[in-house]
């Protein structure tokens, strides 16, 4: 079941949805003593983000990790890591301990294993993930029909990261080789928030909850699992 959470001005929605993060992340530092928190890119949490670095956690205490990865180096305006350090890891929270996805090596396939051991070393269970949806119902960088979408989609693959390369498109851009959590990895977290907005893309999420392949729509995936509990935020 997805909790969904509607909001008729984008400024209610990321003022609801950064107290939600305090929340989670306060709860998780009280019981474990530390939080995993794990991030996306686009350009729709932006201002969540921005709002999240002034908060009074303990960020000392908190892990920042990304959900997916372009890869592409740190300075290129399309990698996630730099749009990261931009809007989160500024004002409170620059103290955090950040784990990338991206590497030396020169693939995503080639780099997965270190990335792996990374992203192992984080505390689990992962405390919260915020994730988003692209029109063609990806999330993560779990793209329709993608290579590599099968083994990151399998529940009995025990690695939390897969090289994927997408079926270029609109939505992917020129940027189709990727590193991403795969369904094991995101399901390692104790509360899922996918965060989008938009008219067209909530007819998709409505798409995405039937039944239906989940190669056509990954975001399924999620969405009808049992485990993990998963909010909507969205905002026309």
């Amino acid at each position: 079941m997805v909790k969904e959470f509607f909001f008729e001005q984008h400024h209610h929605l990321f003022t609801a949805l950064v107290a939600e993060c305090q929340d989670v992340l306060s709860e998780a530092l009280g019981k474990h003593g530390t939080a995993t928190l794990l991030v996306s890119g686009g350009g729709t949490p932006g201002p969540l983000y921005e709002a999240l670095s002034k908060t009074e956690l303990n960020w000392k205490k908190i892990k920042i990790a990304l959900v997916d990865e372009r890869w592409v180096d740190q300075d290129h305006t399309a990698s996630n890591e730099a749009l990261i350090k931009r809007t989160l890891l500024i004002n409170n929270a620059k103290v955090a301990e950040f784990t990338g996805m991206k590497n030396a090596a020169k693939t995503a396939a080639a780099g997965q294993s270190e990335t792996e051991t990374l992203y192992r070393k984080l505390p689990q269970p992962f405390s919260l993930a915020i994730v988003g949806m692209g029109p063609d119902g990806h999330t993560a960088s779990l793209f329709p029909h993608a290579k590599g979408l099968s083994d990151a989609l399998n529940s009995d693959n025990d690695n939390l990261t897969a090289a994927i390369t997408a079926n270029q498109s609109e939505v992917t851009g020129p940027n189709t080789e990727r590193l991403t959590l795969t369904l094991t990895g995101l399901l390692k977290t104790e509360r899922i928030v996918i965060l989008f907005t938009g008219e067209d893309k909530l007819a998709v999420f409505g798409e995405a909850q039937k039944p239906g392949p989940v190669e056509d729509m990954p975001i399924r995936a999620l969405l009808h699992q049992e485990d993990v509990p998963i909010e909507l935020y969205w905002a026309p």
